[in-house]
């Protein structure tokens, strides 16, 4: 069976080259998965690196994987000049997983997966691709200041115009961490990415807005699970429903201030006007969080979600203020009888504290639970799944 024998990993400082060479041999045309580690260079590094070049790169077009542990910066870089200038269709993914002593960058890669896991301080070695698919940095978090986050992004999508994944995290992630106003100088003329679908970005939401206000990426369908990472405020909405940036879009956090005393401050609240008319451009949505929202007082801002989203299967109102149970039980009715649009499959309601028109009565709450998942308590806001599929 040669996918048996489909993994060859250079791992020691004293590598088996026979044990090797007969696993290469019985591998067949199967595709080979490559693993190269510090400890075979330890002792004879340019003479076991020899010795892998003549057995590995022989079958290079079977290469489906290369991954790379903490391999010193010059063999690094003798490995992946092996992939430059071909056309290597079975490769999936290549990984560098290196400490402080790669501290040169890469030409561009014919590669079309990459999970990059060098240590923030490397950030920028991290190597253009023309043709990458998708791309992981991490899992930890970049920490950066916000503005050099914000031109990675832009630098890596600029770079990969075939990327269709995007995912990568900075710390800190909360917006009383950041200087709002110094990031908002960051916000650029819309560019248009035409591949991208996929964008997660863990940030501040003040980073994750700006973002998203300077592209235009017609393909987008998610912004990451779990979805607290959807999170954008109420100006990137606005921005993504005037452009028509992501009419494809699976889910989102809609949040406005998290300060309860100053939510209904006209100043904080500007854009809410553009809110009703900005779900009319979201065609695709399937769940949908308002997050310390306030809708204006008797519903004034509230979308008719009963005639726009026709996919839209959960809806949450997480300490919002300004609007009524009784209009969110209109939506459901309406969803329900209209064939055109999906029905509602689940709903949660958490009231702030205070307010009486957002708390259900025990009959309106019995009946939600008849006819949709209310509240459950096994599946609270923040483990909302499945909208990125």
């Amino acid at each position: 069976m040669p996918l048996l024998w489909n993994r060859l990993e250079f791992a020691t400082n004293a590598p088996k080259w026979d044990k090797l060479e007969a696993e290469l041999e019985r591998s067949g045309q199967a595709p080979l998965d490559i693993v190269v580690k510090e400890e075979v260079f330890l002792k004879s590094g340019m003479l076991h690196l020899r010795r892998i070049m003549q057995m590995a790169v022989p079958h290079i077009e079977r290469w489906r994987s290369l991954r790379m542990l903490d391999v010193p910066h010059k063999i690094t870089r003798v490995l992946l000049d092996q992939l430059r200038g071909k056309c290597v269709l079975g490769l999936h993914r290549v990984e560098v997983v290196q400490g402080k002593k790669y501290d040169r960058t890469c030409d561009p890669l014919n590669v079309r997966h990459l999970e990059w896991k060098n240590p923030e301080a490397e950030y920028r070695l991290l190597p253009p691709c023309q043709n990458l698919l998708t791309l992981k940095v991490g899992p930890g978090t970049l920490d950066i200041e916000a503005k050099q986050f914000i031109q990675l992004v832009f630098h890596i999508l600029s770079a990969s115009p075939s990327l269709q994944m995007l995912s990568l995290s900075h710390g800190p992630d909360t917006d009383y961490d950041s200087d709002i106003e110094d990031v908002e100088h960051s916000v650029r003329p819309p560019a248009t990415h035409s591949s991208l679908q996929l964008l997660h970005i863990a940030a501040a939401t003040s980073v994750r807005s700006v973002v998203l206000r300077s592209l235009i990426i017609p393909k987008l369908r998610s912004l990451g699970e779990p979805i607290p990472d959807a999170e954008i405020d109420i100006l990137c909405c606005k921005a993504l429903a005037q452009s028509n940036s992501a009419p494809g879009l699976r889910g989102v956090v809609i949040t406005g201030s998290r300060d309860v005393e100053f939510c209904r401050d006209p100043a904080l609240n500007s854009h809410m006007s553009s809110l009703p008319s900005a779900f009319l451009d979201f065609q695709e949505l399937l769940a949908v969080v308002f997050g310390f929202t306030d809708f204006g007082g008797n519903n004034k801002w509230l979308p008719n979600l009963g005639g726009c989203c026709p996919c839209l299967k959960s809806l949450t109102f997480l300490y919002c203020t300004g609007y009524t149970v009784k209009a969110i039980q209109a939506i459901t009715e309406t969803r329900m009888k209209k064939e055109e649009i999906d029905p509602l499959e689940e709903l949660r309601i958490y009231p702030t504290y205070g307010e009486r028109d957002d708390v259900p009565t025990d009959g309106e709450a019995a009946w939600f639970s008849r006819v949709l998942h209310f509240n459950a308590r096994n599946r609270p806001w923040y483990k909302i799944d499945g909208y990125d599929l």
